[in-house]
C-alpha cells in the first residue's frame, strides 16, 4: 500500500512538472512572437501599416534592427551617452522577422529587451511579418494627423551617435521649421557623394554650420512630420500600381536601383522612393557642416560602422573616434539664406522665387501620383 502511494505521488509530481514546463515553453513562444516584444507593451501596430504612438514626447528615436545583435549593442551604448537636456523622450526598437516570417533572432530580441536606457522609456516591437528594410523605414513612425511637434530620429543599427547629436538636431529643427521646402534633417556628414556622378561631395567651409542638399542622408535621418506623412500616403497609394517605378533619370542611385531590380533586391533600397518623392516636390535635406566649417574630421554627429549586412561586407570599422565629444554653442549658429546644393553638387540658383538648377537633367519618369507626364 505504501509503495502504491509513493508511486501515485511521484506520478503527480511528474505530471505537474510536465504541465509547468509546457506552460513556460508556450509563454516563451508567445513572449517572443508578441508584436510589441513583451506582454506588458500596450502598442499593437501591424506590419505594412504606419505605426501611430499614443503617447506624446519631445523626441522619439526609432531603431531598426534584424539580426545584428552585436551592432545593436554598440548603437544602444552610444544612445546611453546622449544628452537630451531634460526633454521627454522615448526609444522604440523595431525588430524585423525572418524572411519566412517565422520568429526573430533571439539574441537580437534579448539584447533589445535587456537594454536599460538612462534617458527614458524603451519599447521593443517585433514585426508581425517580414517587411524588410523598406517596411522598417516607412511604417515605424506615423506623425500625428493634427500636426506633430515631435522630433523623430530613425536609426539603423550600424550607426553610433555623438552625445550632442540631439542638441544639434533640435536646434536645427527650431531654426528651419518655417521653411516648407525642408523634408528633414540628417546627422550624416561622411561618405557624401554627388548624386549625378558618384564623385565625392565636398560642401564649402563658407557654408557655415549647415546647408541643404537635394539628396537625403539616411545615416541618422529626422523627417519633417508633414512631409513624411504625405510621403507615406503617396507610397502606400502608388505601390499598388505594379507598373510604376520611382526612377529619377540622371542619378547614380537610379542606376543602382535598376541593377538591384535585375538582381531581385530592389526592396533593399527604400531611399529611391523617397528621392523620387522629394524631387517631385522640390524638397531638400538639412545637413550639418561641422567638419568642413571647422576643418576637422572629428565633429561627426553620427558615424556608420559599416557592419556586414545588406549593403556592406567584410569587417566592421571602428570610426567612433570621429564623433563630436565637446560642445560649442557656435555649432548651432545657423544662417539664412542657407546654401542649397542640387543633385550635381553645385549651388542652386534662384530666379523669381523659383529654383533653377544649372544643366538640370534630373526628372522623374512619372508624376508624384504615378501618372504619365503630359
Amino acid at each position: 500500500m505504501i509503495g502504491m502511494a509513493v508511486k501515485k505521488v511521484l506520478l503527480v509530481i511528474i505530471f505537474v512538472a510536465v504541465v509547468l514546463n509546457l506552460f513556460l515553453f508556450l509563454k516563451r513562444q508567445i513572449f517572443s512572437d508578441d508584436l510589441s516584444g513583451g506582454l506588458d507593451n500596450p502598442i499593437h501596430c501591424v506590419s505594412n501599416v504606419p505605426c501611430e504612438y499614443p503617447d506624446v514626447v519631445d523626441f522619439r528615436i526609432i531603431v531598426l534592427t534584424f539580426d545584428r545583435w552585436n551592432s545593436l549593442t554598440k548603437l544602444l551604448n552610444s544612445l546611453n551617452d546622449l544628452r537630451v537636456d531634460g526633454d521627454n523622450v522615448a526609444l522604440e526598437i523595431w525588430i524585423d522577422r525572418r524572411p519566412d516570417g517565422k520568429g526573430v533572432d533571439e539574441k537580437t530580441l534579448a539584447t533589445a529587451k535587456s537594454f536599460q536606457w538612462k534617458n527614458g522609456a524603451v519599447r521593443v516591437h517585433v514585426q508581425t511579418a517580414h517587411v524588410g528594410i523598406l517596411g522598417q523605414w516607412i511604417d515605424t513612425w506615423r506623425p500625428a494627423r493634427n500636426g506633430s511637434k515631435e522630433i523623430v530620429l530613425i536609426l539603423e543599427d550600424d550607426l553610433s551617435l555623438s552625445p550632442f547629436s540631439y542638441r544639434w538636431l533640435k536646434a536645427a529643427r527650431n531654426f528651419f521649421k518655417s521653411r516648407t521646402d525642408v523634408t528633414g534633417i540628417t546627422l550624416q556628414s561622411e561618405s557624401l557623394i554627388v548624386a549625378s556622378s558618384g564623385a565625392r561631395f565636398r560642401p564649402l567651409s563658407s557654408d557655415g554650420v549647415a546647408y541643404l542638399y537635394s539628396l537625403l542622408g539616411s545615416w541618422g535621418f529626422s523627417p519633417t512630420p508633414e512631409h513624411w506623412l504625405n510621403f507615406q500616403n503617396w507610397y502606400h497609394s502608388v505601390i499598388k500600381n505594379s507598373d510604376f517605378q520611382p526612377y529619377v533619370e540622371g542619378l547614380v542611385m537610379n542606376t543602382w536601383f535598376k541593377k538591384f531590380q535585375k538582381e531581385r533586391r530592389s526592396h533593399t533600397m527604400w531611399t529611391m522612393w523617397f528621392i523620387y518623392f522629394c524631387n517631385a516636390h522640390h524638397l531638400y535635406t538639412v545637413y550639418n557642416n561641422l567638419n568642413a566649417h571647422y576643418n576637422t574630421t572629428k565633429n561627426c554627429l553620427a558615424v556608420n560602422r559599416r557592419e556586414p549586412g545588406l549593403h556592406f561586407s567584410g569587417k566592421a570599422i571602428d570610426n567612433t573616434g570621429s564623433l563630436l565629444r565637446t560642445w560649442n554653442d557656435e555649432f548651432v549658429d545657423f544662417k539664412e539664406p542657407a546654401r542649397i546644393y542640387g543633385f550635381n553638387g553645385k549651388p542652386l540658383t534662384f530666379k523669381r522665387n523659383s529654383v533653377v538648377e544649372k544643366d538640370s537633367k534630373y526628372s522623374n519618369n512619372k508624376t508624384a501620383l504615378g501618372q504619365n507626364r503630359a
